[in-house]
């Protein structure tokens, strides 16, 4: 190491300067500056308040075609006419648009106008849907999206005159699952915050956050990746969630499943090194000696088809092939949240189907615990025997009905697509009840047959009871109904086939972004809602 003083630097002609040396230096010449000093405090204050307000378009009426809400039009009066000022410069937005203007008044940073349609819109009976409801979450989610982009800490959002279904839309729209992104490629970080905008329904307006909450609860499980959420983490989950709402979770092992004689169950978990779990949630709203209802979901955490190998582009929505029991969880939490007097027991079998030497083979036998034996024709339709076993053991509780959910059949995506889940009953009051739920809540159902014609498909086996499918090609979806309605016996049952609304595109429903769904969590609360007010339950 060298070292140079300055004393020697000076001897060999090198001139060096001080930081001193840098700065100027004060004079008498020089006036003093005075320092401003803020005397309005909140005129440089953060704002980061977004407002969303509604406009209908009546493409119908030449004059006047356009009109603002009332919120809108009392927030158009407080700013002096600027909202439709420059509302009148550009075109009007139409269902599922917004626009965004900027520093209107003192107390909003940017308010988006989100178009409502017509004001005609109300209940549709062909359509099977309100479509004013439909078209407040419409509008809600599209300015509650525009404006979360700017990253707001809180977003007013008006009521657009049902304040539940605008919570719904709102809640809904922002939604993304970013759990394992690093916080530089999370493009909009945190959500903001939402609050009901001049309106007193704030119970309607909570109601429509937890129903949202809930299915935002159910997408987030279904899109987690398979190595994270295996039937052990599931299970985890379950017991921290609802635990702490003072909701009985109870996980038993396969062990449990043999004794009970759950021969399907215990099949399937074996194809696998992840150990299966039957977790049973219990939540008691009403008498503890009333009869509960009993909602079983199909818990596969990732289901590859076994031996019958699902193609490539299958296997990658597979990780939420426990869509069913996903649902389920979601349901009772809410249910538990908005304290709804009524008894529910809820049955998740919890597996994965893998192949390898233990898998199920084609044209294995398996007994269930009604006395039947099972053919198991075609290994990739697992989640009807886990179903079928979960609604022997659901007779055991004597229940008022049982509701099963669950991804049965991909034929469902060539008939329905994403408009509506397959509905299979015994029970027409039932029916009438959860299509009702299903017109209002905007994520709707479709009754399909369950006609002995494909009982017949699956009893044509002569090495057992009943097979897991037939050998027709087409079909699928109520042969999988009718093998299930072998094992119901006497209680009143629905069985809701998600297979088609578990994933979307994002161009179905304009709320729903790309990714998993989550549904029909919000149509199994508004279907407790409807049986409660009805004296029902």
């Amino acid at each position: 190491m060298y070292r140079i003083s300055v004393l020697n630097l000076r001897k060999t002609n090198v001139f060096v300067r001080f930081i001193s040396q840098f700065k100027i230096q004060r004079s008498d010449c020089i006036s003093k500056i005075n320092i401003q000093q803020l005397r309005d405090p909140k005129a440089c204050a953060i704002r980061d308040k977004g407002l969303v307000l509604g406009v209908y378009y009546n493409d119908n009426v030449k004059e006047e075609s356009v009109i603002l809400t009332p919120s809108a039009q009392k927030y158009n009066d407080a700013c002096g006419g600027k909202l439709w000022k420059q509302l009148k410069l550009a075109p009007i937005p139409r269902l599922g648009e917004a626009r965004i203007f900027y520093d209107l008044d003192p107390q909003f940073a940017y308010v988006a106008v989100a178009g409502l349609g017509t004001e005609c819109f109300s209940f549709n009976s062909l359509e099977q849907l309100d479509e004013r409801k439909e078209a407040i979450r419409i509008a809600a989610g599209t300015g509650a999206k525009a404006l979360n982009a700017l990253r707001p800490t809180y977003i007013h959002v008006e009521s657009f005159g049902n304040a539940e279904a605008a919570a719904e839309g709102a809640n809904l729209a922002v939604w993304q699952f970013r759990e394992y992104k690093s916080i530089l490629n999370q493009k909009v970080i945190p959500n903001a915050k939402f609050v009901l905008h001049d309106n007193c329904d704030v119970e309607g307006w909570n109601i429509g956050q937890i129903k949202a909450e809930s299915q935002n609860l159910a997408r987030y499980l279904q899109e987690m990746p398979a190595n994270y959420l295996n039937p052990t983490s599931f299970a985890k989950i379950a017991v921290d969630l609802l635990c702490e709402l003072n909701i009985n979770v109870q996980v038993k092992t396969q062990g449990w499943a043999a004794s009970h004689e759950m021969g399907g169950f215990v099949a399937i978990g074996r194809s696998s090194i992840q150990p299966p779990l039957y977790v049973e949630i219990s939540y008691y709203g009403a008498n503890e000696l009333q009869r509960p209802i009993v909602l079983i979901g199909k818990g596969v955490t990732f289901d590859s088809g076994s031996l019958d190998l699902k193609s490539p582009k299958d296997l990658q929505y597979m990780k939420g092939d426990m869509a069913g029991a996903a649902c389920v969880l979601a349901i009772i939490r809410a249910v538990s949240m908005l304290k709804l007097p009524v008894n529910i027991r809820g049955i998740l079998p919890l597996c994965e189907l893998m192949p390898n030497g233990k898998s199920p083979k084609f044209g294995d036998l398996v007994n269930s615990g009604n006395g039947k034996s099972i053919l198991i024709r075609l290994p990739s339709r697992e989640g009807r025997l886990l179903v079928a076993d979960s609604l022997v053991y659901a007779r055991n509780y004597w229940p008022k009905f049982i509701i099963d959910i669950g991804t049965m059949s991909k034929e469902l995506l060539h008939t329905l697509d994403g408009a509506a889940c397959g509905c299979y009953t015994n029970s027409e009051e039932l029916f009438c009840y959860l299509e009702l739920a299903s017109s209002q809540t905007g994520d709707r159902i479709w009754r399909m047959p369950l006609w002995k014609f494909y009982e017949d498909r699956i009893k044509d086996t002569n090495s057992a009871d009943v097979a897991n499918t037939a050998q027709h090609k087409y079909g699928d979806s109520p042969n999988c109904a009718a093998f299930l309605k072998q094992f119901v016996c006497d209680s009143q049952w629905i069985h809701l086939d998600t297979y088609n609304v578990a994933y979307s595109k994002g161009s179905d429903i304009p709320y729903l972004g790309r990714g998993m769904t989550g549904r029909p969590t919000r149509t199994i609360i508004e279907f407790l809602f409807q049986l409660i007010a009805d004296t029902k339950l």
